[in-house]
């Protein structure tokens, strides 16, 4: 493992399950910034790695919804995971930049939201 994986590794494991929240939002953006940039210099195996990155990121945002405590608020993040999901597919098919700049926006402002609650926490 180089020094920086290992550097992520302890990032992730020692954070709290909001810091956890927030680092997997920051890497989901970074893919798709990354994704963006391969569909405009045409790097198809690159952008295909990034976003099935994005995916699994979300995948496992999702995955870790809790209904029951989280009532409408995780139901609504479902809903927004699950459109993200489905969108992400549709840039892989078609290199539609413009819907990955709405989804970089709307991780971006999920992102602030996770990071309002860490600041009153």
């Amino acid at each position: 493992m180089n020094p920086l994986d290992a550097y992520m590794k302890n990032s992730v494991q020692t954070a709290s399950p909001l810091q956890q929240v927030i680092l997997l939002y920051e890497r989901a953006i970074v893919a798709m910034k990354a994704a963006k940039e391969d569909i405009e210099n045409k790097n198809i195996p690159s952008k295909v790695s990034n976003i099935t990155k994005a995916s699994d990121i979300i995948r496992a945002l999702d995955s870790s919804l809790d209904f029951e405590k989280g009532g409408d608020i995780a139901k609504n993040l479902h809903s927004i995971y699950d459109f993200l999901s489905y969108s992400l597919i549709q840039i892989n098919l078609k290199n539609d930049t413009q819907l990955l700049n709405d989804l970089i926006e709307i991780m971006e402002n999920l992102k602030e939201g996770w990071e309002g609650i860490q600041s009153k926490v």
